[in-house]
């Protein structure tokens, strides 16, 4: 019988299912691998990185055929796999409150590693969360349509094939800068590094 999500065993809690974690890192090893693959191919000190997947032209490649899981395996397996989290997550991530707006002022001193007591409790997201859904699948949707119209630009009219290259960029800009912080926190933050627990085990401490 498969865990439910809030069970507690010991001191710690349940939080992610098998099918949010394998979207998560389906999603971050695809991220990873067409953040590296597109400076390769379009940043003009890329060599250096090009290199490590064999050249420009084997990077180019690799980066439409990761472009595909990216932009379609991750919402499968996640919508396919577990509906009803995913329906709760994107409630949710799009339902805010005067209470998220507080904990988003009063942040600062929590993310710089000095705890405030003085946060709102929150549900299954805090604000900063939500913040990461809401920016994850708007950059996400920015990247996939304006990949899609730079890499069939026949298909359509000049003026579109011209604006989809600085709205890519400002996607993976948007979604690179939100990575750094998301790599901070569950990795070195001394309070929330524990969280990266949750997305390898599914179980989190009860703080």
């Amino acid at each position: 019988m498969a865990t439910k999500i809030g069970a507690q065993q010991g001191d710690k809690v349940y939080r992610f299912t098998p099918a949010e974690r394998v979207a998560h890192w389906v999603h971050t090893v695809c991220f990873f691998l067409l953040l590296l693959t597109g400076l390769a191919v379009f940043w003009p000190g890329g060599n250096a990185i090009a290199s490590l997947f064999g050249g420009v032209q084997v990077a180019r490649i690799i980066h439409r055929v990761v472009a595909v899981p990216y932009a379609i395996v991750a919402l499968v397996v996640l919508f396919g796999w577990a509906p009803e989290q995913a329906k709760e997550w994107l409630r949710i991530a799009w339902s805010w409150s005067k209470e998220d707006l507080v904990f988003i002022a009063g942040y600062m001193p929590e993310l710089m590693g000095r705890h405030n007591p003085n946060l709102p409790e929150a549900d299954k997201f805090n604000a900063g969360e939500k913040f990461n859904s809401v920016l994850t699948l708007v950059t996400g949707f920015g990247l996939v349509v304006t990949g899609i119209i730079m890499w069939f630009p026949h298909f359509f009219p000049k003026w579109l094939v011209r604006l989809a290259y600085p709205f890519h960029d400002l996607s993976w800009l948007g979604m690179s800068a939100m990575l750094v912080i998301h790599i901070y926190l569950s990795v070195i933050h001394p309070r929330m590094r524990a969280a990266l627990e949750g997305m390898i085990s599914g179980w989190v401490s009860a703080e």
